[in-house]
Parts: structure tokens; C-alpha cells; sequence
């Protein structure tokens, strides 16, 4: 695989800011097709070195450059023999945080010392990134590889918060799909409260080959498709309107990790933004249903141990006593579940055996 960042002629231009001889080192081998384990051994020797001796505030910046591209460079050595796995490896969080940082650090400096030198070739290197990303994100959902997919769409939008919000998403799709449900629910939490959420837009337009909509990267790309006459009706929708279902989700996956007053929260939210909601209704009542139904697990065993006690009556009042508290326990989720489905048989019958034995007479003739 190429070197993931500058060209090689980007690179030849670099003696002229800085003129020690591990940049010339550095610049010489980085420009390199092949890269062999000597050159690997002289790369490492010379960024090492050059950490301590760059002093002019130019030095520094290209130094650093250097730095953090040096596991990009062991990985171009391996060519065409580097396996998708090792690019994997490569693209850690904290090597795309370090990646970004150093770009955005060596465009400032060029910003503040009014040379414009390697800015245009550096936006189009993250471009560039940004497509690798994306290709080898591609490939690993491709081969059902969805947890390392995933990571790899959050990646992406780590690197691009502004422009990659839908990578987020995708990051979180897969991650349910991996069933990787802790690591889930952090990236639908990190995709509600996102500006791609709140102020997303996206574009759609039909295709007139295919006779087909198809979803749109950006406005800008929709626009040039239809000045060409590729694409027509061109419609929008906004990111917030899915903001409800991104809620339901969460609230599934809060769920399934056992964090069910989360799980109730998230609902609640959810319903206020679509209070009709079928799927829902339908989920919420769920939670509601189930947590009541698991709170009288106990139920059959001590009916039992009722039914065997009768002649000890200080026994028998005492699990008469645990009973009843059981079933206080779990009138107020299936309250919930009543107001949500009153059409529920299981509910209504549950729900008026609960006041019977709690003693609330008038609320289990209402259950009729």
C-alpha cells in the first residue's frame, strides 16, 4: 500500500524550510515506492534524533510530521502485501486523532507564516484519507466484519466531525449489527446529541438511468448530477426527523445492557417528539410489561408456599406480608404498560390480580 499522506514531490520541496540532515533523511525515504528494512531502521533513527534537535518553530512542525507518520511508513514497506487487517491496526482512534491534529497543526503554521506551500496538497490528502477510510470501512462490512466496520466509520467521523456525521450513524448500525451493545449505545448516545442529528440535511434526487432515488453525499454533488442531466426531482429530508426512531434504539440497546431506568428515560423522550408512534408505543410497553412480568418471578413458589403454611399462621402472615409487597413492587410498571396498551389481556389481568391482593378494591372492579 502507497504512503498514506504526502506525494513524493510534495516531499522533495522540504529541504528548502528546513535543512538538517534527518529531514533530508526522513524527506529521501518517505519518498521512496519501496521501502526495505534498512530504509525503516534509518527512518527510525532519524526521527528519533530529529525530536531533540529541531529548534526553528519550521523544523518542529515538520518533525512532528514525521513523527506521527512513521507507522504509515512501516506499512507502506509491506506494499502490496499489507492485509486489510493491518490497515485495521493501523487506523486506531488515537493515530486518527494524532493525523488530524498534525495536518490541521502544519496548515495553522502555514496559515500564520503567510506561506501557503502545502496547505491545497494537505486538504487533499485528507480527502484522500477520508476515501480510505471509507473503502476499507466498506470492505470489512462487506465480509460481515461489522465491529471493526463500525470502528472504522467512527474513525471517519472522528477525523471529520463536520462533514461525516452520517459515518456515525453507520458506526452505530453496525455496531447493533456486530452486537457489540455497550460500544452501541456510546456511539447512538454520541449520534442523538450530534449536530448531524440536529441540523443534518439529506439530499436525494432520482437517477434517470436507473429510474431509481438514490441518496446523495452533499447538495453540492446533487446539484452538479442534475446540471448534468443525470439526476432530477431533487428532494431533502432532514436528519432530525429519524431522531425518534436513533431514540428508540437507544433506548432497545439500554435494554438489553440491563440499564432499564435509561431505558425509560430514552423512551419518554422519544415519545414526546413522536407521541403516536407505533413502534413506539409497542417497544415502551415491552419494557414495561417485562420488567412487571420478571418482578413476580417469585409468584408460583411462594402461592406454594402459601398453600403449605396454612397451619402456621405467624409463617403464613409473613408470606401473605412478602406477597403483597411483591405485587406493590410491580403495579407501577404495569400501569405503565395498562396506559400504554389498555387492549393488553395479560396487563388488565395481572394488573387487577395486583390490587386484589394490595387491597384496592375500587381499582380492581375498574379493571372489569
Amino acid at each position: 500500500m502507497k504512503k498514506l499522506i504526502l506525494s513524493a514531490t510534495l516531499l522533495l520541496s522540504v529541504a528548502a524550510f528546513a535543512q538538517k540532515d534527518e529531514l533530508k533523511v526522513l524527506k529521501k525515504i518517505y519518498a521512496k515506492d519501496a521501502i526495505s528494512e534498512k530504509d525503516l531502521e534509518a527512518y527510525k533513527a532519524a526521527n528519533d534524533a530529529l525530536q531533540s534537535l529541531a529548534t526553528e518553530e519550521s523544523d518542529k512542525v515538520y518533525a512532528k510530521f514525521y513523527n506521527v507518520m512513521y507507522p504509515t511508513v512501516v506499512l507502506a514497506s509491506k506494499g502490496a502485501k499489507a492485509t486489510p487487517q493491518e490497515q485495521f491496526s493501523l487506523y486506531t482512534l488515537d493515530f486518527i486523532k494524532e493525523y488530524a491534529a498534525v495536518i490541521d497543526e502544519t496548515m495553522a503554521f502555514e496559515r500564520k507564516s503567510g506561506k501557503k506551500i502545502y496547505t491545497d496538497d494537505l486538504l487533499e490528502e485528507k480527502r484522500e484519507f477520508k476515501q480510505t477510510l471509507s473503502t476499507l470501512a466498506m470492505s470489512f462490512n462487506t465480509a460481515k466484519k461489522y465491529k471493526e466496520a463500525a470502528s472504522l466509520f467512527y474513525a471517519l467521523y472522528t477525523f471529520d466531525k463536520a462533514n461525516e456525521g452520517k459515518s456515525l450513524q453507520n458506526a452505530a448500525i453496525l455496531s447493533v449489527q456486530g452486537e457489540d451493545y455497550k460500544v452501541a449505545v456510546n456511539y447512538y448516545e454520541e449520534l442523538v446529541a450530534s449536530d448531524y442529528v440536529t441540523n443534518g440535511i439529506v439530499y436525494f434526487a432520482f437517477n434517470k438511468a436507473t429510474g431509481a432515488e438514490e441518496e446523495i453525499a452533499s447538495k453540492e454533488d446533487r446539484d452538479r448530477f442534475i446540471s448534468l442531466s443525470l439526476y432530477e426531482k431533487p428532494r431533502e429530508t432532514k436528519v432530525s426527523d429519524n431522531k425518534p426512531e436513533f431514540l428508540r434504539i437507544l433506548a432497545l440497546l439500554y435494554r438489553q445492557n440491563n440499564d432499564f431506568e435509561n431505558a425509560k428515560a430514552t423512551f419518554a423522550k422519544a415519545r414526546v417528539l413522536a407521541p403516536n408512534d407505533e413502534e413506539l408505543k409497542k417497544g415502551e410497553f415491552e419494557l414495561y410489561y417485562n420488567l412487571g412480568y420478571a418482578g413476580l418471578s417469585e409468584e408460583e413458589k411462594l402461592v406454594a408456599e402459601i398453600n403449605a403454611s396454612r397451619a402456621d399462621k405467624k409463617k403464613f402472615d409473613a408470606l401473605m406480608a412478602k406477597r403483597k409487597e411483591m405485587f406493590m413492587n410491580i403495579i407501577p410498571n404495569f400501569e405503565k404498560a395498562f396506559a400504554l396498551d389498555p387492549t393488553h389481556a395479560s396487563t388488565k389481568s395481572i394488573l387487577k390480580m395486583a390490587y386484589e391482593v394490595t387491597g384496592q378494591a375500587e381499582k380492581a372492579k375498574a379493571m372489569q
